[in-house]
């Protein structure tokens, strides 16, 4: 009978147990080394601000970017303007602030949009970019309404009562004149009912605003109308009758009241002296309103 061999040893007892870190190591990496290194990342970003480094680098890597950008076919090479009529090109460019070659997605359109808007002429603007080349602007200018007298200066004013320049007035010497206080603000209304009197309008001079809250109508020939506070629109109707039947406007008038709903005042000139007399000057006229079909 062959000898029995002694049983070999278990594979577990070939590998040894690993020895275990002590708890305060394993405790101290575990916290210890994430905070030194968001000290390190901290500490450099730290001297990179107070040393002006990380700005530079940042600026320029954005450089190099815009450069590359510009490159690969990204820049400004198209300016379309479309809307501009009285709005200097110069002023334009100006405040547009881009030239041609710069790269496009350097450019800013809502900055040039604000820059462009505090042009006296222009009351609002849009600016679009579009990719890869192209500027694309679109100017709503004002339009001039009427020229705007306060203690004999001049301005040109538009419909929303915004002074639009007080300089080189002589090609608008066409347009109506209003005068004083707050004329501008309801400038728009008035000249609105006047044109739709075509004599009227023909022979009016000026718009004269009393205490900030009626009109006075001054035609050329010296007369005035004395409009109401409220419903000028009715006195104008009845005033543009009068002329059309009586020919007021040709007669010897100085005042044509109408502020009041059931009378209307005339006053008129005094009548020519003869030889050696004195004049007397007429009283206020009192006469009765025209029917609305006449």
């Amino acid at each position: 009978m062959p000898p029995v061999k002694p049983a070999r040893r278990a594979k577990s007892a070939r590998n040894p147990r690993k020895r275990a870190w002590p708890r305060g190591v394993k405790t101290a990496i575990r916290f210890g080394l994430p905070a030194a290194m968001t000290g390190a990342i901290l500490g450099a970003g730290a001297w990179l601000a107070v040393s002006g480094e990380g700005a530079r680098l940042v600026a320029k890597a954005g450089a190099e970017a815009l450069s590359f950008s510009a490159r690969a076919g990204l820049r400004v090479d198209n300016v379309l303007v479309t809307g501009r009529k009285r709005v200097a090109r110069r002023a334009v460019r100006v405040a547009l602030q881009a030239r041609r070659g710069m790269p496009i997605v350097a450019f800013d359109p809502h900055a040039a949009k604000a820059r462009l808007e505090k042009l006296t002429w222009v009351r609002a603007a849009s600016v679009e970019r579009r990719l890869p080349d192209t500027i694309v602007i679109r100017i709503f200018e004002r339009r001039p309404l009427a020229l705007w007298q306060l203690k004999g200066r001049l301005a040109l004013i538009d419909v929303d009562g915004k002074v639009i320049t007080r300089w080189k007035l002589s090609r608008y010497g066409r347009l109506p004149l209003v005068v004083g206080a707050g004329a501008p603000k309801h400038a728009a209304a008035i000249i609105r009912t006047l044109r739709a009197h075509p004599r009227l309008n023909a022979r009016m001079q000026a718009l004269v605003r009393v205490s900030a809250r009626r009109w006075d109508v001054k035609f050329k020939n010296g007369i005035i109308a004395r409009l109401p506070e409220k419903d000028a629109a009715r006195a104008m109707a009845t005033l543009d009758r009068l002329v059309q039947r009586e020919r007021l406007l040709d007669r010897g008038v100085v005042v044509i009241d109408l502020r009041f709903k059931d009378r209307l005042v005339v006053r008129t000139t005094a009548r020519p002296k003869a030889a050696g007399t004195k004049s007397k000057e007429r009283r206020p006229k009192r006469l009765t309103r025209p029917s609305k079909d006449t």
